[in-house]
């Protein structure tokens, strides 16, 4: 690879846990880097394809049902694209700033009633919470499915960073709630 492509990256290190079909790859991705990593299906299916023509996966044609006349492609990693991936993960981790729509909508809430923004604030909230629930959810069911997995204590801690991640954000929402509070009753 000779420009970094994370989307490549993301596809070689969920071939590198199993083989797997482009459905079970968006799957996967959904349910467990998506609190800090998400792929498209535009992304997704380009990359498969590109990653193929790089000699760094390849796939098989699998019967994915007897009545259903389609091929399932089942996807995984070549050598060279384990060894694309080893070298990848051994760079220094570029960081972005991430783009929050509700956030700027906040910074401008001067312009609307503090009971819009306590609204905003409070649907935050509750998917937040909704949120945790899942991931809390998603690392007892890790623990339970593949506790002999050498993949588990680096999904643990990508996990809990989520976890305290949600947390923090749960305990600023409820600051910030009674700062809106008190503009709104004008206290």
């Amino acid at each position: 690879m000779r420009k970094t492509n994370k989307t490549h990256c993301a596809i070689l290190g969920m071939l590198s846990i199993s083989p797997m079909s482009g459905y079970e790859i968006r799957q996967t991705i959904q349910e467990s880097t998506a609190n800090f990593w998400s792929e498209s299906d535009g992304q997704l299916y380009p990359a498969l394809a590109a990653l193929m023509k790089l000699g760094l996966i390849a796939y098989q044609a699998t019967k994915s049902n007897p009545t259903n006349a389609r091929n399932k492609k089942v996807y995984r990693i070549t050598p060279q694209g384990k060894k694309a991936l080893q070298q990848w993960l051994q760079q220094e981790a570029e960081t972005h700033i991430t783009r929050n729509e509700f956030m700027l909508k906040l910074f401008f809430g001067a312009n609307i009633s503090p009971e819009i923004n306590l609204a905003h604030i409070q649907n935050y909230h509750y998917q937040t919470k909704s949120r945790l629930s899942k991931l809390t959810e998603t690392q007892q069911q890790l623990t339970k499915e593949h506790k002999d997995s050498p993949h588990l204590p680096y999904w643990m801690m990508s996990l809990d960073y989520g976890i305290q991640l949600t947390k923090t954000q749960l305990t600023w929402c409820e600051n910030a709630m009674r700062a809106l509070s008190k503009m709104d009753t004008g206290s």
